[in-house]
């Protein structure tokens, strides 16, 4: 795919723009969290352009979840010059439909909806109908093929997981192609930086419950920026060590702060939440150009850590918790 010119994505720029503008701050988090109940709650929110949101009324968080998403990738997709140049971004949700297709089957049933997601770059009931009919004309090369292994394995072993394992290294394959076919160097760093921060999180939680090096070959992610010896190295070292040799890679703060909590409780949040925000650190490049793909994609990455946020947010909300309890769980925004 051809790098378009700047200047074709000018109303895009500024369109998006105006966007960024209604992002939430910590502060406005934190307002947010200290509401007294949901219908409060929406009522800050419509300040930020979410509108009205009347299923919180009756407590359905995630129904309003999913059409935030929605409405995002709706956004993005109809500003866009062309859809393909963005759909990298959409990949996980394919890949994800493409598990529940094939865990459905081999367990005798129909995929339900309650788990199919209607926002990946292929419709999903074409999905469906491609995965059920093993019809591979139109299926990514890469899918295709990961299908294929997956039927083939758990035939024989009957481990679920295996789905898991292919369909991710997959769907990473697939993302960092694209990327690299946009010639940002943007968009290809932030697949990288997934991949490392992903292989990293696999890393501890095996270190953590015991499971052997060989394990880790079997589920590294190819791409990133950190090489698979560089894991299976550290596989004896404290974490404290293994942050050190992190800190140029952008990913020393998880490893140190977050792999003290582990030793001290063998809790992931702090870690996993410190990962996610080495994420936003590299995300918040977007916002220093003004032109091109990349903003688009930064507000992309940007909206969707706040919808995640948000879910925390209300969750916490309608439980009664502090608001304290609930921002030290929040990812890092944008603005």
């Amino acid at each position: 795919m051809a790098k378009r010119k700047t200047e074709e994505y000018i109303f895009a720029d500024a369109f998006i723009g105006c966007y960024v503008r209604n992002l939430m701050n910590r502060q406005d988090m934190l307002r947010l969290a200290s509401c007294r109940d949901l219908a409060a709650a929406e009522a800050v929110l419509q300040e930020f352009g979410y509108g009205e949101a009347r299923e919180l009324y009756d407590g359905d968080i995630e129904w309003f979840i999913r059409r935030e998403q929605n409405k995002l990738f709706n956004l993005i997709y109809d500003t866009l010059p062309e859809r393909k140049e963005l759909a990298l971004c959409l990949f996980p949700y394919d890949y994800h439909n493409v598990k529940v297709c094939l865990k459905s089957e081999f367990l005798g049933i129909v995929p339900s909806e309650d788990y199919l997601v209607s926002t990946g770059d292929i419709d999903w009931k074409r999905l469906v109908a491609m995965v059920r009919d093993r019809s591979y004309e139109f299926m990514p090369v890469n899918m295709k093929h990961a299908v294929m292994e997956a039927a083939d394995l758990f035939s024989r072993g009957r481990d679920p997981q295996e789905i898991d394992i292919i369909m991710d290294k997959a769907c990473y394959r697939d993302m960092l192609q694209a990327a690299r076919e946009t010639g940002e160097a943007f968009l290809t760093g932030i697949v990288r930086l997934q991949i490392d921060i992903l292989n990293l999180k696999t890393f501890v939680r095996l270190r953590q419950i015991g499971k052997p090096q060989s394990f880790l070959h079997k589920v590294f992610l190819e791409g990133g920026n950190i090489s698979e010896s560089f894991f299976l190295a550290g596989y004896e070292e404290t974490y404290a060590q293994l942050a050190d040799r992190l800190a140029p890679y952008g990913l020393k703060r998880p490893m140190e702060e977050g792999g003290a909590e582990l030793k001290e409780t063998g809790d992931f949040a702090l870690f996993e939440k410190l990962c996610d925000d080495c994420m936003m650190e590299f995300n918040k490049q977007a916002k220093y150009q003004a032109f091109g793909i990349v903003p688009i994609a930064g507000y992309w990455y940007a909206k969707e850590v706040e919808i995640d946020n948000l879910r925390i947010i209300l969750t916490g909300v309608l439980a009664g918790a502090p608001a304290e309890q609930i921002m030290e769980r929040l990812r890092e925004p944008y603005v």
